[in-house]
């Protein structure tokens, strides 16, 4: 109960801090970290959450999903996921294809 009033009670903060900065990142590493941002265009507003995780079974694989959470205009198609490899010596991202992330 402690942990759900301390959520509540953090959220007017959270918000404030995503409107000044318009974007929260909690994590440093590119290749694991959640991203909040805002989505302020012209046909549409709302809030964008990227979410980088690594790739199950796959090393040097990194999968991203991008979501899009719109209160003025439509996300129909917009939600998007990939998967980036990296080389293993070089650390440089090789091409995103659709099999990346099969092992």
């Amino acid at each position: 109960m402690l942990l759900v009033w301390l959520i509540i009670m953090a959220f007017p903060t959270f918000a404030f801090l995503l409107a000044t900065r318009e974007e929260l990142q909690f994590g440093e590493d590119p290749r694991s970290h959640l991203r909040l941002f805002l989505v302020q265009e012209e046909e549409s507003s709302g809030l964008g959450i990227e979410w980088v995780r690594n790739a199950r079974n796959l090393n040097n694989c990194a999968r991203t999903s991008i979501r899009y959470l719109l209160w003025e205009g439509s996300s129909r198609g917009e939600n998007v996921s990939f998967c980036q490899c990296y080389d293993p010596v070089t650390d440089a991202p090789l091409p995103v294809g659709e099999e990346s992330c099969k092992p």
